[in-house]
């Protein structure tokens, strides 16, 4: 893997972890059961699929790690998407493709986030032109299945859907809500502060994605890319 694959997917793997989300959040680092619950991922399409293409992708089960990656690209994940673009580039358990990584990146890149863009510049820079007409057609029908004018609407739907079927309790001083979710089994039953797990910026679809943008535009760093590298095989 190229010095920029290895810090892009090293940068998205560090943010994706439920306590890396407390800590980038303000949200109190004792209750990451609220990003972890059954019922804030079914809510958050775009996150419970990430997680498992994360979970697959660190033990070298790329298949798999590529379709969950893809399945979180469906509800608009950036990060998922620069993650099968760095995939597709290095030939991560998946043929080699530098001109669908190119328009994977250059989705991943349609909010403006600084290091999607940074390099998604450098594979173009790196392809011949023949790649690039093969990106750009190919780009063409990702956009129209991926992109956000179409993923938005599928991942509103899923949170409305989701906020709609969690169950709270009043315990406590008048107007206190407390929030029982399941874990990610779907069977441990616990108790979370309801003014966390209901809060705007994680429920309302807008407040929902400038909370991702301040996630995820990472610094750009160091940016060198060199030609397709075969990945190692797992042991």
């Amino acid at each position: 893997m190229t010095p920029t694959n290895r810090w892009l997917a090293l940068m998205l793997l560090a943010g994706c972890t439920s306590t890396a989300l407390a800590a980038q959040t303000g949200l109190r680092e004792d209750n990451p059961q609220i990003f972890e619950s059954e019922g804030f991922l079914n809510g958050h399409q775009d996150m419970a699929w990430r997680n498992s293409g994360m979970f697959e992708y660190k033990r070298q089960r790329y298949a798999d790690a590529a379709r969950y990656f893809r399945d979180a690209a469906y509800f608009g994940d950036k990060p998922s998407q620069a993650m099968l673009a760095m995939m597709l580039w290095n030939g991560d358990g998946i043929d080699a493709d530098r001109a669908q990584a190119y328009a994977w990146i250059d989705l991943a890149a349609e909010r403006g986030y600084e290091s999607f863009v940074a390099t998604r510049e450098k594979f173009w820079a790196a392809m011949n032109e023949d790649e690039r007409s093969k990106a750009l057609e190919f780009g063409r029908g990702l956009y129209e299945k991926y992109g956000d004018e179409h993923a938005n609407k599928r991942l509103e739907f899923e949170m409305e859907r989701s906020k709609r079927q969690i169950t709270g309790s009043r315990l406590g001083r008048p107007g206190t809500l407390v929030v029982n979710v399941r874990g990610p089994d779907g069977r441990r039953l616990r108790s979370v502060d309801g003014s966390l797990f209901y809060s705007a910026k994680y429920w309302k679809p807008e407040n929902y994605r400038a909370w991702q943008d301040q996630r995820w535009d990472l610094p750009e760093g160091k940016v060198e890319v060199g030609p397709v590298q075969p990945a190692a095989e797992p042991e």
